[in-house]
């Protein structure tokens, strides 16, 4: 089985790994050979690993990933597919996509990030938005109280636990002498806006390892010049980033969504069309693999 060469390969050079797996299907397949490892004493031999995504984990999958010594990673995906995933698994599954309190109940390390760019947003205040409301950005509840986590945690999950999951906790995650100046000075205090307003939150200053690279508003000029963007065609190139004005009918992250629905309706439609006869079943690249309809 080549996964399991695969696994080997990376257990007898030392080499951590992390797993991209939104379903529990794959992920209990992926333990089954974890599991075989750990009877022959080879994993996980002193390394880090991990799963990523894990939107559908079951609890019985969660207590092996425990038993294992391995670790979570979640992304705010369903901030802009969560009403695509609503309609075709239900508000059950949507309430527990991914199982956010049970992994921490379990006491795994669980970081969070935003699986950009090709999937999501960059924007790590989108995401925190998603971890402490349970809502899309297009205001759909998808995650129950139960399975949402407060604002100091869900900071945490994006700095010590992610600097944690690469085994850097020691210089990373925290702001404290003898660790990198990675920082930013926000527009407003993330711990005391209104819920809703999360999402909205810029930064007004970014210190990437002491250098200065961000500086906007009363800041602005400290920074240094930045190189051109790359790849020229990119749309930040010619509308910006997230400089359009805040709480607008349709905010740059309301587009995002819209957009995001209307490929997965596309497909969709597409597939509809497909089983009856109205056009032919070519391959299309899914606009994300892991929502691959």
């Amino acid at each position: 089985m080549e996964f399991e060469k695969a696994v080997r390969l990376l257990m007898e050079n030392g080499w951590g790994f992390r797993l991209h797996a939104t379903y529990d299907e794959t992920i209990r397949r992926d333990l089954a050979v974890f599991e075989k490892l750990t009877a022959e004493g080879l994993f996980p031999a002193g390394n880090r690993w991990l799963f990523d995504h894990a939107e559908t984990a079951s609890a019985d999958s969660l207590d092996r990933i425990a038993a294992l010594g391995g670790a979570m990673s979640v992304q705010n995906r369903l901030s802009f597919q969560g009403e695509a995933f609503l309609r075709r698994y239900g508000p059950g599954a949507a309430a527990d996509a991914p199982p956010i309190r049970a992994m921490l109940d379990r006491g795994l390390t669980v970081g969070a990030g935003t699986d950009a760019t090709r999937v999501s947003s960059y924007n790590p205040l989108v995401a925190l938005h998603w971890l402490v409301s349970g809502r899309s950005v297009g205001d759909l509840a998808l995650r129950p109280p139960a399975n949402r986590v407060d604002r100091g945690r869900a900071l945490a999950m994006f700095t010590c636990a992610g600097a944690a999951l690469t085994g850097e906790d020691e210089v990373k995650g925290v702001l404290r002498p003898g660790c990198y100046a990675d920082l930013a000075v926000l527009s407003e205090d993330f711990f005391s806006v209104p819920e809703p307003d999360i999402a909205h939150i810029e930064s007004l200053l970014t210190v990437a390892g002491g250098r200065i690279v961000y500086a906007a508003a009363e800041y602005e000029g400290l920074d240094e010049e930045l190189p051109p963007v790359s790849p020229a065609w990119s749309p930040v190139a010619h509308v910006g980033g997230y400089q359009t004005p805040r709480r607008t009918a349709r905010s740059g992250a309301g587009q995002a969504e819209a957009l995001g629905q209307a490929v997965a309706e596309s497909e969709q439609h597409r597939q509809w069309r497909v089983a009856r006869g109205l056009a032919p079943d070519t391959a299309t690249t899914p606009f994300d693999p892991c929502f691959d309809l």
